[in-house]
Formats: structure tokens, sequence, C-alpha cells
């Protein structure tokens, strides 16, 4: 997958605006359905990673190892930019000393690192990207020992924990944090991309006709299982794994097919800084509207649409800023060959 895959970078926009409702849901059946899009997306994005990880073992050590370079700059800023963006509302709420006081506690530390706990400065949704980078480092331990058989050995233990867990907190209601980290909320899913990517030859002889059904049919069961308990328990997450495998293989299949052309572009460029500004921008945004006094009932309405509207400006503005730092990287490097070539 080193050419850009069109269909899987719509999904992927879909999947970030999904995120958006996750965090900033309407309060009807649409905002239950976006929602588990949101969520079964996120699971795509990570299975994704896991996929551009399989390969010859000095040659994705080295990719590991770049990626893992790569996301930790990038966590870095987005932890430093909502840490700046939490100062002003802390202060503006009066209570500057409370921030203070987490920045001072070991535990705030320990908390972010090993558990993509951010919540104190409005980073919960950064879980994701600390827990990705703690699964680079598990990558690049597995790689380097180089026996293939560790995967698939770890796959389905890592599974299971992943559909217990998640079905336990969506089922009880228990702390979102059991679920939301590197061992139950990214790792199965990268492991499931590494084993698919192993077995691509022979899982592309699957005739197109039932990846397609396969993935309407999990689809279908994973909308249902979301709105309707089993015996008590929200299944869903089973269905999620199943249906963002199909969708998956098909765009191996077929990488060129999307349904709205745009749509795919803001996926391949946009969707990871989606991701990254929508709480910022959901925060702000709502502290902004209720200092003005606007009915509540208008911003539970339109709040959403809101923060999908500004995500992806910013999002759209960020790319654009690194666009024009690349090239201008890119000039300077040019320009000082030729002085030395001359």
């Amino acid at each position: 997958m080193d050419k850009r895959n069109s269909f899987l970078d719509f999904w992927k926009f879909i999947a970030a605006i999904g995120v958006i409702i996750v965090h900033v849901p309407f309060n009807n059946i649409a905002g239950t359905l976006g929602a588990a899009v949101g969520t079964w997306g996120l699971g795509l994005f990570v299975l994704l990673c896991g996929y551009a990880c399989c390969g010859e073992k000095d040659v994705m050590c080295g990719k590991v190892i770049e990626r893992l370079k790569r996301n930790g700059i990038i966590t870095a800023i987005s932890v430093a930019a909502y840490l700046v963006f939490s100062y002003f509302i802390y202060h503006n709420d009066g209570m500057k000393a409370a921030w203070i006081y987490q920045l001072k506690r070991p535990l705030t530390y320990v908390n972010m690192i090993f558990a993509g706990d951010l919540e104190f400065f409005y980073g919960s949704a950064l879980w994701y990207i600390i827990g990705l980078l703690w699964c680079y480092v598990i990558f690049y331990v597995l790689l380097r020992v180089n026996r293939k058989k560790n995967f698939y050995v770890l796959l389905p233990v890592f599974m299971i924990l992943r559909i217990v867990v998640d079905t336990y907190v969506n089922s009880c209601g228990a702390n979102w944090h059991y679920s939301g980290n590197a061992l139950v909320g990214v790792l199965p899913m990268m492991l499931l991309g590494y084993v698919l990517a192993d077995k691509k030859e022979t899982l592309i002889k699957i005739p197109l006709w039932v990846l397609i059904v396969s993935s309407v049919v999990s689809a279908a069961a994973m909308f249902l299982s979301v709105c309707y308990d089993v015996a008590g328990l929200n299944i869903s997450q089973l269905f999620k794994i199943i249906c963002a495998t199909f969708v998956f293989l098909i765009g191996i299949r077929k990488p060129n097919w999307y349904i709205i052309k745009p749509f795919a572009f803001l996926g391949r460029e946009d969707s990871l800084y989606i991701y990254l500004c929508h709480f910022m921008i959901y925060v702000g945004l709502s502290a902004y509207l209720y200092s003005k006094m606007v009915p509540e009932r208008m911003i539970e309405k339109y709040l959403t649409f809101a923060v999908i509207i500004g995500s992806l400006i910013v999002a759209r503005l960020i790319s654009l800023l690194i666009f024009f730092i690349k090239q201008l990287f890119a000039k300077k490097k040019d320009e000082s060959l030729k002085k030395t070539c001359g």
C-alpha cells in the first residue's frame, strides 16, 4: 500500500467525522449510529497501521522507527497545543491554580504516558495516538525477534481481550480507559492488520461480491447491536472488528473505488488533523456559546455541525501550513545543493 488508496481514504474521512459524533453526539438515533461509525473507524485506522508494518525484518524495523519518530513529534505538538489551550480555559474559569496543581503532580504524567489519560487538559482524544506510540515500540521488539509466529499467537489473545473489555465497558458503563488504551484499544487491531498483510495473497482471492455482502451484513449487525443489547450486553465490538476487516479487504481489491472524491482527498490529507483538533474546537466553542448566553436548545441542535465544520477548516489549514513548510525546506535544500555543486 505504498500508493494512495482512495477507497480507504474515503472511509478514513467518514470515520474521522464519526469520531467527532462520538464526543459531540446528536441526541437521536443518528448520534448513536454516527458514534458507532466513529469507534468502528478508529479500529480501521489502527488496522491500516498494522498492515503497513508487515515485511522484511530490516526494512520494517527502520520503517517502524520512522513512524515512531513522526508520531512522537505529532504527539508532542498536540499535547503542547492542548496544554496551552487548557491553560486559557482554566484561567478564564478562575481555576488557574487547579491547572498548575495538575502539572505539579507526578501521577498526572504517569497517567498521561502509560494510560493515555489526558482529561485534565481536555486532551482525552489523544489517548489513541499515545497508544499507537506504545504499539510501535511493541511491534519493533516483535520484528527484531524476527518470529512471525508471535504475531499469530498474540492476535487471538488480545482480540478476545478487546472484545471482552469493550463489551464490559459499553454494557456496564465502566471507565472508558479500560478499553481506551494501548493494549486493548490499539494493539489487537494492529496485530490483525499485520496478519492480514501476511495473508494478503490468499485473501485477495476471495470473490469481491462475498466481501461486499459480508461488509454490508456485518455493518447491519454492528448498527443493530449498538441500538439493541443482547441479553443485556452490547456486543457491537465483535461486528465492528468484522466489518472493518471486510471493508479493508475491499479496499485492497479495489483501491480506486470511492463515493465522493473530495471526501477521499480530505481523508488522505486531513483525517488525522480532524481527529487531533476536534475536541479542542468542541470545548472552546461550547465555552464561547454558553458565555454568550445562547439558548441550550440551540446549542444542542447545532453544536455537532459547528464542531464538524470548524474541525474541517482547522484541519485543512494545518495541512496547508505543513505543505508550505515542506515546500520551503525543499526549496532551501535545492538552493544549498546548487551552491555545493556550483
